[in-house]
């Protein structure tokens, strides 16, 4: 009969050794495994931020990484992600290493920048530019696509009723029902994640000819934004809604000026892909959030028309100035990288110069008028913002570190050509195609297709 062997002494068979024994391994597995746990995560200073290709975000958040992950004693899944970045790092796995910051980094966020109110700004100015013609009634207007704003006076419009007609009640009030298409894209940079953009907006408002020289109305818009980032970075999407006034006067038959002011209120929803593998571990996630937000903006231009037999010249001046406040918010989900973001604000101040000429042309069937136009747009503010951002894991160090945005190109041009038209029994219409010129990383060409009915 064989024996088992316990302690020091023999045991006979069926006899098991004492639980204490047991104990005691597992206590001093555990003891050592602590200890080189915190062997291989102390005085790692330096060790992530020193990843080639880092951008500024990247390697902020790296220093904070680098500060919490040594303390062992933040949320489970940050502690696990963060001591297993580290351990990519300390083994040289430094594609790795790159490839997981770069994923974890939140560019995305400051992407959620100020479309939704340059949006309703063109749908207004269309109608102004309608009103400038001499249109009445109720216009309906059909797709549009751009990325940047579009000055006042410089949306085409179909020629309408004489200045000379007599208004009814009813043919001063005017109003329009729009629908627009936006669509484009942002190359990546340094430290911006590029991104395609989509988005459609339903616009209707009212306005009242007070006069021959006044006009002044009101109007809604709601838009749809949806956006989708490089490196299959995720994707941000909005519901915006805004009101506005607006006005139009001539001070002469020949100058006019046009205000409008506008407010809104913007939700976001956001969700980053992180995606990524080191050697001990594959990451694949969503961080998702729900942002909201206010909008403001103020917009003051003028022109001037110059007829010459069937020329129309009009050269015009704007200035615009946008404010765009997003409240801060926590992300849910990630798997240990959802983070905290503070509140952000945009202030934005543009000039735009530009000219827009046009030739009437009469057939038997309406009255065309091509047109040809270019503008000059100067940015004076809006310029590089730091997001304060900290992880939700984080329950140690306290410290945020910085998301960085780009700035703005400070100048920028758009080119347009397109033509307009006015049919028997008050039908009339527009095509128009412009594109932007100058302006670093983006891409934007508008087209847009309108017509309007009088009352």
């Amino acid at each position: 009969m064989s024996n088992v062997y316990s302690h020091g002494h023999y045991a006979s068979p069926g006899r098991r050794p004492f639980p204490a024994l047991k104990l005691s391994a597992a206590i001093a597995a555990l003891m050592a495994a602590a200890s080189s746990h915190a062997q291989s995560v102390s005085n790692i200073s330096g060790l992530l931020q020193a990843t080639p290709q880092l951008d500024a975000t990247q390697q902020s958040m790296a220093n904070v990484i680098e500060i919490a992950c040594p303390q062992g004693t933040n949320l489970a899944d940050f502690q696990a992600r963060c001591n297993e970045v580290v351990s990519a790092a300390q083994q040289g796995a430094v594609s790795d290493v790159l490839n997981s910051l770069q994923q974890v980094s939140p560019e995305q966020i400051p992407s959620q920048g100020v479309s939704a109110t340059r949006t309703s700004f063109n749908v207004i100015a269309g109608r102004l530019a309608a009103i400038r013609a001499g249109a009445r009634g109720f216009q309906v207007a059909g797709l549009g696509k751009n990325a940047l704003p579009v000055n006042l006076a410089s949306l085409p419009s179909a020629a309408g009723g004489a200045a000379g007609d007599v208004y009814s009640g009813w043919d001063k009030l005017g109003g329009f029902v729009n629908g627009n298409f936006n669509t484009g894209s942002v190359d990546s940079e340094f430290n911006q994640l590029g991104y395609n953009f989509n988005s459609g907006s339903i616009n209707v408002g009212l306005d009242y000819r007070f006069s021959d020289a006044l006009v002044l109305g009101t109007a809604f818009t709601y838009m749809r934004s949806e956006s989708s980032f490089d490196r299959n970075g995720g994707s941000l999407d909005s519901n915006t809604y805004t009101g506005a006034f607006y006005g139009t006067y001539y001070a002469t038959d020949n100058l006019y000026f046009d205000g409008i002011a506008s407010v809104g209120g913007v939700n976001y929803a956001s969700a980053r892909h992180i995606q990524y593998s080191v050697p001990t571990e594959t990451v694949n996630t969503l961080a998702k959030g729900t942002p909201g937000g206010n909008q403001y903006s103020v917009g003051f231009g003028g022109g001037y028309n110059y007829a010459l037999q069937q020329w129309l010249f009009n050269p015009y001046a704007k200035v615009n100035y946008l404010k765009l406040d997003v409240d801060g918010f926590s992300e849910t989900g990630g798997s240990g990288w959802g983070m905290s973001y503070s509140d952000q604000t945009v202030e934005s101040v543009t000039t735009t110069l530009g000219t827009q000429v046009s030739y009437a042309m009469s057939t038997p069937w309406g009255v065309f008028m091509p047109n040809v136009r270019g503008e000059w747009h100067h940015q004076y503010k809006d310029g590089s913002r730091n997001i304060a951002v900290r992880f939700l894991g984080d329950t140690t160090s306290g410290l945020a570190f910085n998301t960085v945005t780009s700035s703005p190109d400070r100048n920028y041009f758009t080119v347009g050509t397109g033509v307009s038209g006015t049919f028997a029994h008050g039908i009339s219409g527009f095509f128009n195609y412009d594109a932007l010129l100058g302006y670093r990383s983006v891409e934007s060409h508008l087209f847009t297709l309108g017509a309007r009915l009088e009352f």
